[in-house]
């Protein structure tokens, strides 16, 4: 009976063997990041994207594009014509935990133009490379930065801003964020390894058992019988 219970046991944290449960303060991989960069009205703003009909947000730990089209009526697509024509980054910032008033990771968010075909006026690039560091569910930092080629202006009012995302563990550059994902995935937990053990005796002990019980026992109680009627036979 309570070989039983080991056994369910034992299944279920086998189940649930390789599952995280991150920390309520810890960032969980692909929890959305909300970017939200000051105003010339020093206000922390977000542009609405076309594709998702959300605020722009990168990923924790996803590495990959990430596409955000801004129509020319967003505050925010005045706010990066601003900053280009002062030549200045936008202040940018994304929150590095989980918590309800979480610290701020600070990114500097660059502008560059490029000429508009047969005029005088320039266009927002809007490509960018982000890397970012966390560690056990936090950003320990990050940098975005403009790429040389610019994406090509599909409809016009309509700024495409593509973010190629990496993410690194730590604070070094040798481990990613996705390849340390998949090596914990193998890793096996204390616990899971002693009910795995636990599981492993039940299982001989019910195979053993159902041996006796089915082989030999039977096996012993025939030849016991057979030598008792050989043993009348004699007398």
């Amino acid at each position: 009976m309570h070989c039983r219970y080991l056994l369910l046991l034992g299944l279920s944290a086998l189940v649930h063997a390789g599952q995280f449960t991150p920390a309520h303060d810890e960032f969980s991989i692909n929890d959305e990041l909300k970017l939200e960069c000051l105003n010339d009205k020093d206000k922390w703003i977000s542009p609405t994207c076309v594709e998702t009909q959300k605020p722009l947000s990168l990923y924790y730990g996803r590495d990959g594009p990430l596409q955000c089209s801004v129509k020319s009526d967003d505050p925010f697509h005045t706010t990066m014509l601003l900053a280009l024509a002062h030549s200045k980054p936008l202040h940018c910032r994304v929150p590095a935990s989980k918590l309800a008033y979480p610290k701020f990771t600070t990114i500097y968010l660059p502008i560059d133009g490029v000429p508009v075909r047969n005029t005088k006026k320039k266009r927002i690039s809007g490509n960018f490379n982000a890397v970012f560091h966390g560690q056990q569910g936090n950003i320990i930092t990050g940098a975005v930065y403009s790429v040389g080629h610019s994406l090509p202006e599909t409809v016009a009012g309509v700024t495409t801003l593509q973010f190629n995302q990496k993410w690194y563990e730590g604070s070094g550059l040798s481990v990613l964020m996705a390849n340390k994902r998949h090596e914990e995935e193998f890793i096996i937990q204390p616990v899971v390894a002693l009910m795995f053990c636990l599981l492993t005796a039940c299982l001989v002990y019910v195979a053993g058992r159902v041996y006796v019980e089915g082989t030999v026992i039977p096996r012993a109680i025939k030849m016991h019988e057979v030598q008792k009627n050989e043993s009348k036979k004699t007398q």
